[in-house]
């Protein structure tokens, strides 16, 4: 009895933050940088450039530090789709040929959660990422350069 009822909480836990992604899901995604970096907005082509290994540095030289979600988040998924064309396999397996043949220049670094990346791009000077909306609507030490709705 015990151990069913520990397997109904251990469910509904998981249930619970599978939700919470889902909804955070539903929100527009807010591609973010540094407060500091002088730009005010990228276009769709300009984010997939940064995403894809063609833009390597901001237009004032400095490198730029690129950001991802892990394969199974959600957001990472419409992100993909949307801005990359291609799904995060896909994206995951032209990164890891660009690797072997030393042509990676520039990959993103892979983060376990939004909150983790909005540290990074607020402490990072050249760093873009993507979030929901939600979590960096009023926070000052980033900036919102684009919403995927």
């Amino acid at each position: 009895m015990r151990r069913a009822l520990s397997l109904s909480i251990a469910f509904m836990a998981l249930a619970m933050v599978f939700m919470a992604q889902v909804a955070r899901a539903a929100e527009p995604i807010a591609v973010i940088v540094n407060r500091e970096n002088p730009l005010e907005a990228l276009t769709e082509p300009e984010i997939r450039k940064i995403y894809t290994n063609h833009t390597l540095n901001w237009s004032g030289g400095a490198m730029v530090t690129i950001y991802d979600l892990a394969m199974q988040s959600p957001l990472r998924r419409i992100f993909s789709d949307r801005i990359l064309g291609r799904s995060p396999e896909q994206v995951a397996e032209e990164w890891a040929h660009l690797k072997i043949t030393n042509q990676a220049k520039n990959p993103p670094i892979t983060m376990k959660s939004e909150m983790l990346i909005i540290r990074r791009v607020a402490s990072e000077k050249g760093a873009i990422g993507y979030v929901s909306m939600g979590l960096v609507t009023n926070n000052p030490a980033v900036k919102i350069v684009y919403l995927i709705r």
